[in-house]
């Protein structure tokens, strides 16, 4: 049965010779990752890379997605092996879906920052300006897009905005022609594909101060309120809305698998993150483990009790 990470952290410290997870560990691991211009995406093929330089055993495919709800559905139709998902889209489908085949958590990886993008000389300022102008909120089945639902809900905007479904570099390029007014978008700072618009078009995200407490009380998840990382399109000052970011597995998968990744993540840490994005890294064995109500997969108990000595 899988572990609870107040289970493992309660357990006692038995340790597992390092041995035992040789670099000849073999395997096919299918990796749902995000849309293309986006960070899941392009963590995720540096990932999958790392993994084959360690475990030269081990095959890697990784998947492009529309994100979060379509990551998680993948895992559960047995789809995808590992993928990536913001924490609070993982926690309302555990509450609202709970099953046998749910899936378990490799790792707390990295911050996820939501950005409501618009042009720099936009008359939009925070937002309630956004009341019946056409916004992307990402495509369906994507993190970006649950989590704007919550957004819009906390500032009564629900039937009050024109919400599009585009895909992020459809999205980007409709700011870009002036046929959409705003976008949302979930993910690192600077998300490379808004950051190529603003080279061209200045950009700045909203400051979402006022939001971060009803959506908590709307959604029953604790969302931080972050100070977004300065430069390209973000201003000095700015406050925006976090969640953490989830590697899960499908419960089956071979433990000896889980733990290679556990340790591709932890040994590896600062290589897996694009060079141009800044913000809060989680990529440390003990935040690894924070994985809040989504509990653990038995191969990564294995190795984060390796790495704990």
């Amino acid at each position: 049965m899988p572990l609870t990470r107040r289970a493992f952290l309660a357990s006692s410290a038995a340790t597992v010779v390092a041995a035992c997870l040789p670099n000849r560990t073999r395997g096919t691991i299918r990796l749902a990752a995000g849309d293309r211009g986006g960070l899941y995406l392009a963590v995720c093929e540096i990932f999958a890379e790392r993994l084959r330089v360690r475990y030269p055993g081990i095959t890697v495919t990784v998947l492009p997605t529309a994100g979060s709800v379509d990551n998680l559905e993948l895992l559960r139709l047995g789809q995808a092996d590992m993928a990536l998902a913001q924490a609070d889209v993982v926690e309302q489908q555990l509450r609202s879906r709970p099953a046998p085949d749910a899936p378990l958590a490799v790792a707390r990886v990295y911050e996820n920052y939501v950005q409501l993008v618009v042009p720099d000389h936009s008359a939009i300022r925070q937002v309630n300006d956004l009341a019946g102008l056409k916004v992307s909120t990402g495509p369906a089945g994507s993190g970006v897009a649950a989590v704007t639902t919550v957004l819009f809900r906390a500032a009564n905007l629900t039937d009050r905005v024109r919400r599009t479904d585009m895909r992020l570099n459809e999205a980007v390029a409709a700011l870009g022609n002036h046929t959409i007014d705003a976008l949302v978008w979930s993910g690192g700072i600077p998300t490379p594909a808004i950051a190529e618009l603003d080279k061209t078009l200045p950009l700045r995200i909203l400051d979402l101060t006022p939001w971060v407490a009803p959506m908590s009380e709307l959604s029953s998840y604790p969302y931080l309120l972050l100070r977004a990382p300065i430069g390209a399109y973000v201003p000095a000052s700015v406050y925006t809305i976090g969640s953490a970011d989830l590697l899960l597995c499908r419960p089956g998968l071979p433990n000896p698998l889980v733990a290679a990744a556990v340790d591709v993540l932890a040994t590896d840490a600062t290589q897996l993150m694009p060079p141009e994005v800044r913000g809060l890294q989680y990529l440390q064995p003990p935040s690894m483990i924070q994985t809040g109500r989504t509990p653990l997969h038995p191969g990564a108990i294995e190795e984060y009790r390796i790495l704990h000595g």
